[in-house]
């Protein structure tokens, strides 16, 4: 957890109020231990630390690593649930999943195809369809229309289906299929014009 606000004693947040009050004789006790005017500063203190106690939280809950009460707002912002994620699961899935969302809107080359895999633990390679109807072909064969090449893409999972990388408890069940959350994911990201095949290396 993270301090948007640095933290401060009761005493050295006193002393901050105290330094915003005229240096004359009346307000002479501001710096007197016991006197009421301290008092009076102890007890402002006493707020002006919940206050900014409540502003880290704040700022912590703006942060989707550290989320817990604003998790189900940040869901919704993102539109969670939807036909890819539920909004079950873990704290640390629930955060991954928006994470995801967001990174998600912007995903439109092969690279950033990847590192969107990557995040779940999967190792994959995106390419053209195109590229795979260039002779010498790479097994396992594709076999593409020519017309319909340039708007394919190719998703190599260059691993066995078991994800690497992070320990990740996933939503769904791994099948001989490609990964249920890549394949939904992917097919909402794709161009509205392309088809997705994977294959496994």
């Amino acid at each position: 957890m993270t301090n948007f606000l640095e933290p401060r004693t009761k005493a050295e947040q006193t002393d901050v109020l105290a330094q915003y009050l005229r240096d004359d004789r009346l307000h002479l006790a501001k710096n007197i231990e016991g006197s009421n005017l301290r008092k009076v500063l102890t007890g402002l203190a006493c707020q002006w630390l919940r206050f900014r106690d409540k502003v880290n939280e704040v700022s912590n809950e703006y942060d989707i690593n550290q989320t817990t009460a604003l998790i189900e707002e940040w869901e919704r912002v993102v539109g969670i649930p939807d036909d890819c994620f539920s909004n079950t699961g873990s704290l640390e899935d629930r955060r991954r999943n928006i994470l995801v969302k967001l990174a998600g809107v912007n995903v439109s080359t092969a690279k950033q195809f990847e590192d969107l895999a990557q995040t779940f633990g999967f190792d994959v390679t995106v390419s053209n369809g195109v590229d795979e109807a260039v002779l010498p072909a790479t097994l396992p064969l594709i076999l593409l229309d020519p017309d319909e090449a340039p708007f394919t893409i190719i998703v190599t999972l260059n691993q066995s289906l078991q994800p690497t990388g992070l320990p990740l408890e996933l939503p769904f069940e791994l099948t001989d299929q490609a990964p249920e959350i890549l394949e939904c994911l992917f097919d909402k990201l794709k161009p509205a014009n392309t088809q997705i095949i994977f294959r496994y290396s």
